[in-house]
């Protein structure tokens, strides 16, 4: 069977998930980053803000493309296995990323209750979830229509879905506390060519559980 395409690539874009996380990173930080795909996050960590980054990539392919990115370290095992087995004997980290990654786990719940002992005492961990309140997903199902598709937000390799509400309700179950919460949305690049990306803007940040496509968790320590 020939190996699965790689799905996702970095984004610069300025309001994309990978930016805000990216941005929230201080420099010269040690970084987990789980589900690494094919390692681009973590080569900009690495380029741009001169890093120290270890990765957990389940899937081969993924795996094999992020070996080249300047990883101190890649597990090519599953994220569960890896946290029990291989990453205990780590050094704790400043950050750890889990980019796309709960929605996709059988029990996220264990997965996100482990990460303590691998932040250091002031460290952080940056959740990406996708908004299934997304005004796109809420007129679907005005028509009667739930279509699980490739990607997106009812990609069809997803087993969770969260609204704002529920997202930081899950991060905050007895583990952590959410510091802060940033919308990612699609607004901005549509009215920018409009010359109104402002306007995109403030309708995200007024009303981001119906705009947002995505929501960037910044979680501490409880």
């Amino acid at each position: 069977m020939p190996e699965e395409a790689i799905k996702y690539n970095f984004s610069a874009e300025p309001t994309g998930v990978h930016m805000l996380m990216a941005k929230e990173v201080a420099p010269g930080s040690k970084v987990l980053d789980i589900g690494c795909a094919s390692g681009y996050l973590g080569e900009f960590l690495i380029r741009e803000k001169q890093c120290e980054v270890c990765g957990v990539e389940p899937e081969i392919n993924g795996y094999k493309a992020a070996l080249d990115k300047g990883y101190k370290l890649i597990i090519n095992q599953s994220i569960e296995s890896s946290l029990r087995d291989q990453l205990l004997s780590f050094e704790k980290f400043d950050y750890i990323l889990l980019a796309d990654v709960l929605e996709h786990l059988v029990s996220p719940e264990e997965i996100i209750g482990q990460l303590k002992k691998f932040l250091n005492e002031n460290g952080k961990i940056l959740i990406s979830l996708p908004n299934v309140a997304h005004y796109s997903i809420r007129f679907s199902l005005l028509r009667g229509n739930w279509n699980m598709s490739d990607w997106g937000i009812l990609d069809r390799t997803h087993l969770h879905f969260y609204t704002l509400k529920t997202g930081k309700d899950f991060i905050e179950k007895g583990w952590y506390v959410v510091e802060k919460i940033r919308p990612r949305g699609d607004l901005e690049r549509w009215f920018k060519k409009i010359g109104l990306e402002s306007v995109g803007r403030k309708l995200l940040f007024w009303w981001p559980e119906f705009w947002a496509v995505q929501f960037v968790f910044t979680v501490k320590r409880k």
